[in-house]
């Protein structure tokens, strides 16, 4: 379906919509709220800028819609579509800056035992501002993660190193040649972050990792675990987006530290916000059990060899500019190797 082609489809939908021959704006509103999207906050999703995808919103809103043929459906999808959260560059550098302003100032004041009262108001803030900058190691879990723009949007310096902690934790614990000196070298690091006996630098007193987007938590897990066992320091995991279900497995894994971990999300979806098996009953949207229907029907050509409603079944309907999670529903971003489904937001895969 072309762009041009689903304009003449929903001037047609608002004349049935109301019976009668002055037609409501009903999905018109839906395609200019689209519209204003698309031309502000979803301008740019990196994996439609290579030359072989479309990187116009709108044409490649007809194109998905036009994936199915009868008009309920297209209706649907026209509806599901502002459904869909995507978080722009924008967003993510607001993200960065509550992640540190509230989250992690938080719990460096808790670590270092600030109070007010015999310090005063100044002498908080520069005893707080030398901690997070000189002692608090800053790191992520995946590449997912943007570590680099995180310390610039935030102004932070003075650590040269940031590696992700997911393939720390792989080198030390999974690959072929097993690296038991790995962590003692990740804590002589911390020890002093500027690798020189004669030019020492404050040490590394805290780790907080970051993540952008966590479904289950599956994937962080092992790492968090791996830096908690291991370095002999509090450590504070902080994802920017996180799902119900590693909601569930942090807070376990945050209870059976004995005080070494914490976990602090920045934006935590709920049960409502999901579909499929994860929403567990919960009342959703109003058109939830449709796109639920939809996605189920869908399966054959969305979501070959993948679960319907995602990794692990999430149920997630989120993009950001940068890719589109595993755990959103892959009508939404999956383009299987045979068929025919062309998906809103293509996602490219790390494997």
């Amino acid at each position: 379906m072309t762009l041009e082609e689903l304009h003449a489809k929903v001037r047609e939908w608002d004349q049935q919509h109301t019976g009668v021959a002055i037609a409501s704006s009903h999905y018109e509103a839906i395609l200019n709220q689209l519209y204003y999207h698309a031309a502000k906050e979803w301008r740019v999703y990196l994996p439609a800028e290579h030359p072989d995808s479309n990187s116009n919103y709108m044409e490649r809103l007809a194109t998905w819609i036009g994936n199915l043929a009868d008009e309920t459906d297209q209706k649907l999808l026209l509806e599901y579509a502002l459904y869909i959260s995507f978080f722009s560059h924008d967003d993510f550098a607001a993200l960065y800056r509550t992640a540190l302003n509230r989250e992690i100032t938080r719990w460096v004041v808790t670590q270092v035992g600030a109070s007010l009262e015999p310090r005063g108001g100044q002498a908080l803030h520069l005893l707080v501002h030398q901690q997070m900058h000189q002692q608090t190691w800053f790191c992520p879990i995946t590449d997912s993660m943007d570590i680099n723009e995180f310390y610039k949007v935030n102004h932070l310096t003075g650590v040269s190193h940031r590696p992700g902690f997911a393939t720390l934790q792989m080198l030390a614990e999974r690959a072929a040649i097993l690296d038991p000196a790995l962590a003692s070298n990740v804590i002589h690091y911390m020890a002093n972050p500027s690798l020189d006996p004669t030019n020492s630098l404050p040490p590394l007193e805290r780790l907080v990792l970051l993540e952008d987007v966590v479904g289950s938590g599956s994937q962080c897990l092992a790492a968090v675990r791996w830096a908690v066992a291991n370095l002999g320091k509090p450590v504070l995991f902080v994802p920017l987006i996180l799902c119900p279900n590693g909601v569930e497995a942090l807070r376990a894994e945050e209870q059976q530290s004995n005080g070494r971990l914490s976990v602090r999300p920045v934006i935590e979806l709920r049960r409502c916000d999901l579909l499929g098996p994860e929403r567990q009953g919960h009342p959703g949207w109003p058109i939830t059990e449709d796109v639920e229907d939809l996605a189920n029907r869908c399966a054959l050509r969305a979501s070959v060899g993948m679960e319907m409603f995602g990794y692990k079944n999430t149920g997630c309907s989120l993009a950001t500019f940068s890719n589109t999670p595993d755990n959103t529903l892959p009508i939404v971003h999956n383009k299987p190797q045979t068929g025919s489904w062309e998906p809103l937001f293509p996602r490219v895969y790390r494997d």
